[in-house]
């Protein structure tokens, strides 16, 4: 009978299996450790990763809820008398919000320069216990900037050392003005499709302006809406955040793909005519038809204007189509306050433009054309009744121009007597009898004038015998009526403005400012010519010739319309 061997714990334990006590142990030890670790890493997971189903706080109407009450009615749903497809479910744009909130505008400086960077970023803090973290957010915790004041400043522009490339288009970053911009080779013609002399459809594209806007009556216009094509969308959207959305009465944003039909026709009712040359035109508001539309026209590009590059606002044109060909017409307004209109960027948008200066634009118009010139050779007033106690007139309404005029004639007040009319430097009001022969009384000028503001001018200006004729910039090609109103009572012009006037005006009708050194010396001259009859009626010479074909070389109007001065230039392929 084997014996039984006895450990140091007392336990009976077989001879044969003493040898093998100590991997048994281990065994059980690691068949032990991996149950553990199994149940550690797949049981326990199983039960946090449960899923726990979340109601979505955005969807419209919650499954099996039969609390929630029926969705509104569609507020434009009788209003779509137009349809010419499936309604398009409604779109809010911005949601319910009758309250615009404008975006924060970022300027180029902010975009390429940024905020100064913190003070702490440059400086060198004393090393801390590794142990103690930061409080973030901590406004008490200050960092004092070492006292060496022999310590290199930071650079303010965080991209100053990233920028090491040279960029062609730094001159294009600053704002043009109508002394720096490109003359161009003109463009001769523009193309059009299909069978020569058919009707070309035009389309007058024209942005509304806050001042019309605000004599709307959007609820009211809003009670027929017609159909437009998914690509004006966008446009449709900014007219509606821009100029509608939180009026009172509140007018709800108009569902996708219809717009007021007032619209249609807001600025005129459709045209249809023939030009000289026997080319028919279709001329319109039509949104429905945009997309059909041979010739977008634009002709008051003003509130394009913006004060970053690239200076105007492409957002508000239409989308341009391969099929169209785009006009551009600039009137009445120089490039002084618009010089984006003469930049590449915004002519290269165009297959044909008008304007003035010459060298600008395609096709010339002068700013202000003169329709009759016979008038101008007749004497209204003569020299024995003009006044001799004051000689010079001033009427003004804008007085923070580019040119500032207003400095100019300010110093010439410092010589002689200047009667200023107008807003600026306003020391005179029109007689008693000049405002009953109109039934006005008296009030700020010359804004109260109103209706009457040509007839006014005229009368005031007929008793001196110089008025100031300040344009309000000195660009080229840009001479308004203010020169022609002076003339019409013979008046000589005292002359601010393009220095190509010569071209616009008959030949030594006018003085000019730049002809003189000072102030001083152009008072000194004018009251040479004052005091002598002859002198003075040298200025109205052009008036002996009894063909009229002096009086100018680029003030006279087109042969037809501006739309006709376009379509004579149509190339048919």
């Amino acid at each position: 009978m084997a014996k039984v061997a006895r450990n140091k714990s007392n336990i009976l334990v077989h001879p044969s299996l003493k040898w093998r006590l100590p991997f048994l142990v281990t065994a059980v030890t690691i068949v032990l450790l991996l149950h553990h670790i199994k149940t550690y890493v797949v049981v326990r997971p199983s039960v946090a990763t449960v899923d726990i189903p979340i109601h979505d706080p955005y969807e419209e109407t919650p499954p099996n809820d039969s609390s929630i009450g029926t969705l509104p009615q569609d507020l434009y749903e009788e209003t779509l008398n137009n349809l010419s497809v499936e309604t398009p479910p409604q779109d809010l744009y911005e949601g319910t919000s009758t309250v615009e909130t404008p975006p924060q505008e970022t300027s180029l400086q902010d975009l390429y320069e940024g905020p100064p960077p913190p003070n702490d970023l440059f400086v060198e803090s004393s090393p801390q216990d590794s142990h103690e973290e930061t409080p973030h957010n901590d406004l008490s915790v200050e960092i004092t900037p070492p006292n060496d004041s022999s310590a290199e400043t930071p650079p303010q522009d965080p991209y100053e050392e990233a920028i090491k490339h040279f960029s062609p288009f730094a001159s294009e970053y600053s704002l043009a003005t109508c002394f720096n911009l490109p003359n161009r080779v003109k463009r001769k013609s523009f193309k059009a499709y299909g069978p020569p002399g058919r009707e070309l459809s035009i389309f007058h594209w024209r942005y509304l302006t806050y001042q019309i806007a605000d004599t709307v009556d959007w609820k009211k216009r809003s009670a027929e809406l017609c159909p437009y094509p998914p690509e004006l969308v966008p446009f449709f959207k900014r007219f509606y955040n821009k100029f509608v959305k939180g009026r009172t009465p509140i007018v709800s944003a108009w569902p996708i793909g219809y717009a007021p039909c007032f619209l249609w026709y807001l600025f005129h009712e459709s045209v249809r005519g023939t030009c000289k040359n026997g080319q028919s035109y279709h001329l319109h508001f039509n949104y429905t038809i945009w997309r059909e539309t041979d010739v977008i026209f634009i002709d008051y590009p003003f509130y394009f204007k913006q004060e970053e590059a690239p200076f105007f606002d492409i957002t508000q044109m239409p989308p341009r189509r391969s099929n169209q060909t785009w006009w551009m017409s600039f009137p009445e307004e120089g490039l002084g306050y618009y010089p984006f209109a003469g930049l590449d960027t915004f002519w290269g948008v165009f297959d044909l433009t008008m304007g003035s200066p010459d060298n600008i634009f395609d096709i010339y118009k002068p700013t202000y054309p003169v329709e009759n010139i016979d008038p101008f050779y007749d004497t209204h007033v003569k020299f024995e009744n003009k006044r001799n106690d004051v000689l010079f007139v001033w009427i003004a309404g804008n007085c923070y121009v580019p040119n500032k005029r207003e400095d100019y004639v300010r110093e010439l007040m410092n010589h002689v007597t200047v009667h200023s009319y107008g807003n600026c430097l306003h020391n005179q009001d029109a007689s008693d009898e000049i405002l009953k022969k109109y039934g006005l009384e008296k009030g700020p000028a010359p804004g109260y004038w109103k209706k009457h503001m040509y007839e006014i001018n005229r009368d005031i200006l007929s008793a001196y015998k110089f008025v100031l004729v300040f344009e309000n910039s000195n660009c080229e090609g840009y001479v308004t009526e203010k020169v022609y109103n002076a003339l019409l009572v013979d008046a000589i012009p005292i002359y601010m403005g393009a220095s190509d006037i010569d071209d616009y005006v008959p030949p030594g009708s006018v003085i000019k400012v730049t002809d003189y050194e000072s102030t001083s010396a152009l008072a000194e001259h004018v009251e040479r010519i004052a005091n002598n009859k002859t002198l003075y009626e040298s200025y109205f010479a052009w008036k002996k010739d009894t063909t009229h074909e002096n009086f100018c070389k680029k003030c006279h109007p087109l042969d037809d319309s501006d739309v006709c001065a376009f379509l004579e230039r149509v190339e048919w392929i």
